[in-house]
């Protein structure tokens, strides 16, 4: 007879361990080995996905853009109605004013984007052939005058980079940009059906997000006490606030002021016959949104496309361009803008410098109100301590 085996607890607690770190140890063999193509994979679903939810993602931050617009027609149409009927505004009424609300504003969104597409797109991508039609003798004429600063540098003995490397570098940089331009257009030419059909999804998610848009945010409330009940609710809350006091009303605040810049821009360049007015305006507005540096760029534009019709003319585009940034910054924008973030102008431009150095425009664009973000937080803590300390004596 056997006598009858005892197994301790123990030694199957170890045999499980041993067959559990083997298979991952196998699985991350398989998963290193494969890493390219799980990477690959990973990347198609996300693709796909996004692409899959892009008319959602779309229309809830075009929807979380215009709310404000749509809030202010609305509550003008309520004031309006309770004004002629001489009684307050029903569940009902109000409920259909803002769907009118939305309604007008969508159709002055698209309507925006049909003249842009007709009148103001055509003389950008005109401009921008003529550009490149000409750049040739662009190329010679930087190299002319190329020459002549290495010359009178020589004389002074100090050497300088071939003139016709430094020529081609300018020429083949403003060639790459604009034929970059010319195919993304081309390219949403070409994929004008899904761009339609995406169009179309995103204003429907548009116009629900903002007619429910009270319900909605009732129903991420629940979901928001069931799963972050107490302390971690509220904080959440109000950093969602914060985040669209300082973030969103900024952002908001600078495309509408962006819009501003580039007309004005156009219509100054135009008055003085400027060749590429239309092109160097957009460039204005789109950079004007980045502190400090957009400015110039626009101003640099106009006189570096300009000073090839004449000298003159690029030295009138950059100035005018450069005493309506100051007009903007001073008396516009603040109106606009107003004390969104905060912040010094040292840091502003600290916080800037930041954001460009590691991530690029994207970085200086959205610097500003992270760093006023910051601030926000920053000064919650001091005064918490300041309390604190003070309740300790």
């Amino acid at each position: 007879m056997f006598k009858k085996l005892k197994i301790e607890k123990r030694y199957i607690t170890y045999g499980i361990l041993v067959l559990v770190f083997g298979l991952l140890l196998l699985i991350g063999y398989k998963v290193i080995n494969n890493s390219g193509n799980i990477l690959m994979s990973l990347e198609a679903i996300f693709r796909n996905f996004f692409i899959i939810i892009a008319p959602i993602f779309y229309g809830f931050i075009l929807s979380y853009l215009l709310f404000r617009p749509v809030l202010y027609v609305q509550r003008l149409f309520i004031k309006l109605y309770e004004r002629a009927s001489e009684k307050k505004a029903s569940e009902s009424i109000e409920s259909a004013f803002r769907i009118l609300s939305i309604v007008i504003v969508l159709a002055i969104i698209i309507g925006t984007i049909i003249l842009i597409i007709n009148f103001v797109l055509p003389p950008i991508i005109e401009n921008i052939k003529v550009l490149l039609g000409k750049l040739p003798q662009y190329k010679e004429q930087i190299n002319l005058w190329l020459q002549e600063v290495a010359t009178q540098l020589n004389e002074n003995n100090i050497e300088v980079q071939s003139t016709g490397q430094v020529a081609d570098k300018i020429v083949n940089k403003v060639s790459f940009l604009s034929d970059k331009f010319l195919s993304f257009i081309a390219k949403g030419i070409i994929d004008l059906s899904s761009f339609v059909l995406n169009s179309v999804l995103t204003a429907i998610f548009t116009f629900y997000f903002l007619k429910d848009k009270e319900s909605l945010f009732g129903n991420f409330r629940r979901i928001r006490d069931v799963l972050m009940p107490g302390k971690v609710g509220r904080a959440v809350t109000i950093f969602f606030r914060d985040l669209d006091e300082v973030v969103g009303k900024f952002l908001i605040a600078e495309i509408f002021d962006c819009i501003i810049v580039g007309i004005v821009s156009t219509i100054l360049l135009v008055i003085i016959k400027h060749p590429f007015a239309i092109l160097i305006g957009f460039m204005a507005g789109v950079t004007n949104i980045i502190p400090f540096v957009g400015p110039v760029i626009g101003a640099a534009l106009a006189f570096g496309l300009g000073v090839f019709t004449s000298f003159g003319l690029g030295v009138a585009g950059a100035i005018l361009l450069l005493l309506y940034q100051q007009v903007d910054g001073n008396f516009i924008q603040p109106k606009i803008v107003g004390d969104k973030i905060g912040l010094s102008p040292i840091w502003i431009l600290i916080v800037v410098l930041i954001g460009g150095n590691y991530f690029g425009a994207m970085g200086m664009i959205l610097s500003m109100p992270i760093a006023g973000l910051i601030k926000i937080y920053f000064n919650r803590y001091a005064a918490h301590k300041r309390v604190v300390n003070d309740n300790k004596l």
